[in-house]
């Protein structure tokens, strides 16, 4: 009986998970951009196999190369080693001759990989690949939450509600970012009060309520405006964003408190690939927005460090530069040689 998984190990598989889901996003782009699929799927079986030997308690020597992990995990039996020394031999030969892989040599790995993981994960850790979740690795409480309940719509095949709910988790994530009612101060990735459709200026004319044309595009161009702002300073990748907006309904808060969308004949025909593409879409800019986080953590120690309600702070001024004196611009360097 294998030993039950820690959190630490359940992050780990969905890395390795991640890695494999970048290298067939990878795969399908055109040549020679392609090739980086081959670097992160050696990444991939790289974290994999090194986390089964671990889990396995296996001994291994310093400095353990690639295809010794083989030897390495005995008596357990890792499958594929001739299709793994193929990638290995890809890899070399993409990082260190430029040598770029066929599209042949990626789609071969990809199938590899795939029934890989699909054979050892079981085998090793009591659990289905398919069964690690990437969500486990966002920060972000609310998104994870949302994205974890759109795969529950998935699962009995409802993929416009999935999709809606990934929408509705890909929102919270900026929104987690933009939160400027922290008592550390505005947020640097808000840009101003969020910005909706009824926010469009109107004008009053004769009773009746009217667009100024020119102000109606000056309101449209401060939300799209905003919405890339927010996105592009977190690192997320805009293209993927546009994709994700095409791909997936827009969802409306009403003042009833529900969320909608149009069920359109579009939303119907969205499957299981679209909303496998958006999900890994909405996991890559949580861990992509993450890198935020750590700035969020600056303003909340210097906030602190400096809440002292009670106690005015004193002013400095700027004063230039600092002008020595001829003792003062002499080194301790220099001194040492004229006491020689």
């Amino acid at each position: 009986m294998q030993p039950s998984l820690d959190p630490l190990t359940v992050q780990r598989l969905a890395y390795v998970r991640y890695l494999y889901r970048e290298g067939i996003e990878q795969s399908r782009q055109p040549a020679p951009l392609r090739s980086r699929a081959i670097t992160s799927f050696h990444d991939a079986v790289e974290n994999f196999i090194g986390l089964v030997a671990q889990h396995l308690g296996a001994e291994l020597k310093k400095n353990t190369e690639f295809l010794g992990y083989w030897e390495a995990v005995k008596p357990f039996e890792l499958p594929k080693k001739e299709q793994m020394k193929r990638l290995n031999d890809a890899r070399v030969a993409l990082k260190h001759n430029g040598t770029f892989p066929s599209e042949h040599q990626i789609e071969q790995a990809r199938e590899t990989l795939a029934d890989f993981f699909a054979t050892v994960t079981p085998k090793v850790f009591g659990v289905d690949f398919d069964a690690v979740d990437m969500v486990d690795l966002l920060t972000q409480p609310e998104a994870a939450r949302l994205v974890r309940e759109a795969q529950t719509h998935a699962d009995i095949g409802d993929y416009p509600m999935a999709m809606a709910g990934l929408v509705l988790a890909f929102d919270a994530l900026l929104d987690h970012y933009a939160a400027g009612d922290r008592p550390a101060g505005k947020s640097p990735f808000k840009f101003g009060a969020r910005l909706y459709r009824g926010d469009v200026v109107q004008l009053q004319n004769a009773g009746n309520s009217q667009i100024n044309p020119r102000l109606k595009k000056l309101g449209e161009f401060a939300i799209a405006a905003q919405d890339a702002l927010r996105v592009i300073s977190l690192g997320i990748d805009y293209p993927s964003l546009a994709r994700f907006r095409v791909m997936t309904p827009p969802v409306y808060g009403y003042g009833d408190g529900s969320q909608r969308f149009v069920d359109l004949p579009s939303v119907r025909t969205l499957n299981a690939d679209d909303y496998d593409w958006a999900r890994h879409f909405v996991i890559e800019s949580g861990l992509r927005a993450s890198r935020a986080d750590e700035i969020r953590g600056m303003q909340e120690r210097a906030h602190e460090l400096n809440w002292n309600p009670r106690e005015p702070f004193g002013e400095r001024s700027w004063q230039g530069p600092v002008e020595l004196t001829p003792d003062e611009g002499v080194s301790v360097f220099e001194d040492e040689a004229l006491d020689g």
